[in-house]
């Protein structure tokens, strides 16, 4: 190694008054003796410099000054190795952001999305984006990213406890450490400034790391560019449905790992059109599933889920409210009028979808809130079984399969098939939880295998396989996977039936069919 192992390298510090004097000496003392050039970046607001005044803590201490002349907004994260959010209140200060003017010169009503604009929150959450650069943050400093609770949700940090409540709520994942340092993959945090020494080790490893990492030609599972292998089957198109209250990380990652593998091109869509978030305990290695008594997420499939969150694939789905029109009330004025208008514009819709191939419902508990009865949902998948098309679901995402009914019968679309799904000893007692909400509902709603029992009869059945490691059920023309480690059998099975024309698997009495599907 060299002996300036950061030789040539940019350190970026993100400041504003009341920073720690210590913890600034710091960075600049020992990230230079390794060879690294370090930036202190601040929001000028126009000014060709700006002098910050420290934290004082005690009567008659004088105050320190610094002048910072770079703009955080004349600067990109992708030019440093590593962007630091300092100490103390410095991360307050810098969500700091000035409503813009109306047509007639006055600033317009504060609205809580503004809270992004931020030049130093837009700034931080760029470099969060992008796992080649290395993101620090001491004691407060977590508090910039609260604007954009995506990029921590899964996350495992540790901070002050002043905005401990703050970052759980935002979805991170609170790591106690001993040495006050937790590194998770490219984001390391401290609890305070008196961590500042360890911070920055574990900052120069990582970025040391990145380096051996990028000569051996290693790239990200899923990197940003979004560009799946291409080949034959390329032509395929998934449209796959994620809930807006959470998704559980490795029923996404399983079978998009196999589309990808495929040249399929995926195209993902939520029911509000927010961008998808992980539920944290997806993500968490170290989470033990209570009916289980075990972890269910390994290191590997952790660290692919925050990869692919990170990757920008999920920036902008579709938005399922928008595209399709919602059912009247029976209450309406002219109901035959309304009627008549609404199905015009769902077939009109339906239209838009047909250049998919087949449809993925991916679980998780956020399924529960926004996707099991949501009418537009219900009718995306209506179209898709008009059309012959597979359609896959996982744990309590297959309850939309339950729930999907055309309003003349009203009768079951899984009369007389064979399905899986989220079995009752797999059920919380305790704990069901959804992002963007505060609200435990205990053990969920409904038991889902009453559901599928009841909804496949009366040839059918459903199939809980509990005992067994996994359970995937086909019986075309769904595809249904019970639970988390049955996901990249579930993309498997999907592909099969795409590629070769399954038909029916995985119970006693299947065919194991193959038409022509093609």
């Amino acid at each position: 190694m060299s002996h300036l192992p950061l030789q040539g390298k940019k350190i970026a510090v993100l400041l504003e008054s009341q920073f720690i004097p210590v913890e600034i000496s710091e960075y600049r003392k020992r990230f230079e003796e390794a060879g690294a050039t370090v930036h202190f970046l601040a929001n000028l607001y126009g000014n060709p410099s700006l002098t910050l005044v420290s934290e004082v803590e005690e009567p008659g201490q004088m105050p320190e000054l610094l002048t910072v002349d770079l703009d955080i907004r004349q600067v990109k994260p992708e030019d440093y190795a590593a962007v630091i959010m300092s100490a103390n209140y410095t991360s307050v200060r810098l969500r700091h952001f000035v409503p813009p003017s109306g047509s007639d010169g006055k600033p317009v009503p504060i609205t809580p999305d503004m809270v992004r604009s931020s030049p130093a929150v837009q700034f931080f959450g760029r470099a969060m984006r992008d796992p080649r650069i290395i993101k620090g943050a001491l004691c407060h400093g977590l508090w910039l990213l609260t604007p954009t609770p995506e990029l921590l949700a899964g996350r495992r940090v540790i901070c002050h406890e002043v905005v401990l409540a703050d970052i759980t709520n935002a979805g991170g994942l609170y790591t106690p450490d001993p040495s006050g340092v937790v590194v998770d993959e490219d984001l390391v945090t401290g609890r305070s400034y008196h961590e500042v020494s360890l911070l920055i080790e574990r900052i120069k490893d990582l970025i040391v790391a990145e380096d051996a990492r990028e000569a051996t030609h290693l790239t990200p599972v899923f990197p940003p560019a979004q560009a799946a292998p291409r080949g034959e089957g390329s032509k395929r198109r998934i449209l796959v449905v994620l809930s807006s209250y959470g998704y559980w990380s490795e029923e996404l990652v399983g079978p998009l790992e196999s589309f990808d593998a495929m040249g399929y091109e995926v195209e993902f869509a939520t029911p509000d059109g927010r961008r998808p978030r992980p539920l944290p305990p997806s993500l968490n290695p170290d989470f033990i599933d209570p009916p289980l008594g075990r972890p269910v997420t390994t290191p590997e499939m952790a660290r692919k889920g925050r990869e692919l969150y990170r990757s920008g694939r999920l920036d902008s789905p579709l938005n399922l409210s928008a595209l399709l029109p919602e059912r009247p009330y029976f209450s309406q004025p002219v109901l035959v009028r309304a009627l008549e208008a609404y199905h015009r514009q769902r077939e009109a819709a339906l239209r838009d979808f047909e250049r998919f191939d087949a449809l993925l419902l991916v679980g998780g508990s956020g399924p529960i809130v926004d996707m099991v009865n949501n009418q537009r949902v219900h009718d995306l998948i209506l179209g898709f079984l008009r059309s012959g098309k597979p359609i896959a679901a996982e744990c309590y995402a297959v309850g939309c399969l339950a729930f999907a009914r055309d309003m003349e019968d009203r009768r079951s679309i899984l009369r007389n098939k064979h399905v899986t799904g989220h079995c009752v000893e797999y059920d919380y007692k305790d704990g069901t939880g959804f992002l963007g909400t505060t609200f435990n509902m205990g053990p969920p709603p409904y038991a889902l295998e009453y559901i599928l029992r009841d909804a496949t009869a009366p040839e059918g059945q459903y199939h809980g396989n509990f005992g067994k490691e996994t359970s995937v059920i086909v019986d075309y023309p769904f595809i249904t996977g019970r639970s988390t480690p049955d996901s990249l059998l579930t993309g498997q099975k999907l592909v099969e039936v795409l590629e070769q024309g399954l038909r029916q698997w995985g119970w006693n009495g299947a065919n194991n069919t193959q038409g022509n599907h093609s």
